[in-house]
């Protein structure tokens, strides 16, 4: 366990929002360092999957990449934070929209796709004293409903590690452009193609993920929807169908069933899903693939390196983090080969608003 430090900084800066930022976000750290987790009335698959991921030896980490997200979102759309409506997308149980509940926006909204995890994250803020000011389940269309029924617009949708599970990347950025050209999407991942460790990474888990959940389950639906279907065709169809859910795995059982072409997936490679939802799916998509997808919709993109974790408990690994930071700093934009993360930004497209 990290032990408290009066010195820590998340958000390094000397104007009045690195400061505002990094003092909430050394006040969460001291409330989480101290929180009982397993105190919570949750599931004890949530509780595990907090501890594990946000609070323990990640707490830092989660903490200063919310920092990093929120700061840089907010100076993007040149609004005052007390001004701005944001949304932390697909938040699971991190730490962004806890933070975000810390500082004094216009509007912090929580958004999961499953209403389990949405009660869990409400239980969690509940019990730190952390107002937050909706919960929405659903995808980025239930959102954006919720946004119009309230009868304001979001300034900023934020995610961590959410983009490369998202069905339609096509629909999620239309869909925000829809609500609001103006918005800023601010997006990380880990799933950085251009870092051959991190390709790699994804590439097997992808193909564990694969072979072990999605495959099973999808000859699963194709048996079920075509009981007849021989087992040629069944391992034909089950191989066609990777990567595709819900109407467009319907649709392309149909046109194998009726002998037309099926339509392949975008940008496939090891890319996978739940055929039956979508949610949960594996994209592993390079920074020419997703600038062509936000631009399509109308949005232009930053694509910057991302960081280390320095605050590991081996001090053999806090030297190799804080060297690797330095080569992504010296490589500037070319430091996505280097870094564990990508943070993929869509603003507004200055020559398509004029």
């Amino acid at each position: 366990m990290i032990r408290p430090k009066s010195d820590f900084v998340f958000f390094k800066g000397e104007d009045p929002l690195s400061i505002s930022v990094n003092q909430k976000a050394v006040e969460l750290f001291a409330l989480l360092q101290n929180f009982d987790a397993a105190s919570l009335d949750i599931a004890d698959s949530f509780k595990e999957y907090f501890i594990q991921h946000h609070l323990g030896n990640r707490l830092y980490f989660s903490i200063q990449n919310s920092a990093h997200i929120i700061y840089q979102s907010v100076q993007r759309t040149g609004k005052k934070i007390e001004e701005i409506n944001i949304v932390d997308y697909g938040a699971g149980l991190g730490t962004l929209y806890l933070l975000g509940g810390m500082l004094p926006f216009k509007r912090v909204v929580y958004n999961d796709y499953l209403p389990d995890w949405k009660n869990a994250a409400s239980a969690i803020s509940e019990a730190l004293q952390i107002e937050v000011d909706g919960y929405v389940t659903g995808d980025i269309d239930d959102v954006m409903k919720y946004a119009s029924a309230e009868a304001f617009i979001f300034d900023v949708v934020a995610s961590r590690n959410v983009i490369e599970h998202i069905y339609s990347l096509d629909f999620f950025y239309k869909e925000i452009y829809r609500h609001n050209p103006k918005a800023v999407i601010f997006s990380t991942t880990s799933a950085n193609f251009h870092n051959p460790a991190m390709r790699l990474k994804h590439y097997l888990l992808h193909k564990k993920i694969e072979r072990l959940q999605y495959r099973p389950h999808r000859i699963k639906e194709i048996q079920t929807t075509w009981p007849g279907i021989t087992k040629k065709q069944l391992q034909e169809l089950t191989g066609l169908t990777r990567g595709k859910a819900k109407k467009d795995f319907t649709d392309a059982l149909e046109d194998y069933k009726n002998g037309r072409p099926i339509t392949p997936v975008q940008f496939l490679r090891s890319n996978t899903c739940i055929c039956t939802y979508g949610y949960w799916c594996e994209h592993l998509l390079a920074k020419d693939e997703y600038e062509s997808i936000i631009t399509n919709a109308g949005y232009s993109m930053n694509f910057t390196p991302g960081y280390w974790d320095t605050h590991y408990l081996s001090g053999l690994m806090n030297l190799l983090a804080n060297y690797l930071n330095k080569m992504i700093i010296l490589m500037g934009k070319r430091g996505i080969f280097f870094s564990p993360f990508v943070n993929i930004i869509a603003y507004q497209n200055i020559e398509t608003a004029n």
